[in-house]
């Protein structure tokens, strides 16, 4: 079953829906924020980005981590 969807997701029958995004965060330590469809902030990814920039690390890093993981 999962290799149907699978299949279908990599031809273009089929999509997953659009939800959540990634904003502009205010502070140093989490300059992007993942947010679910309500816009509240998803704390174990936040979690997971804020412990990525401790590794000195560019935020476009973190920022491209959060898209990663919103997909």
């Amino acid at each position: 079953m999962v290799e149907v969807v699978r299949r279908a997701l990599m031809e273009g029958k089929r999509s997953l829906p659009e939800v959540g995004a990634v904003a502009a965060g205010t502070t140093r330590d989490l300059p992007f924020v993942p947010v679910d469809a309500d816009g509240c902030e998803v704390g174990p990814v936040s979690a997971y980005l804020r412990d990525l920039m401790l590794g000195d690390v560019s935020p476009l890093t973190c920022r491209s981590y959060g898209f990663g993981l919103l997909r």
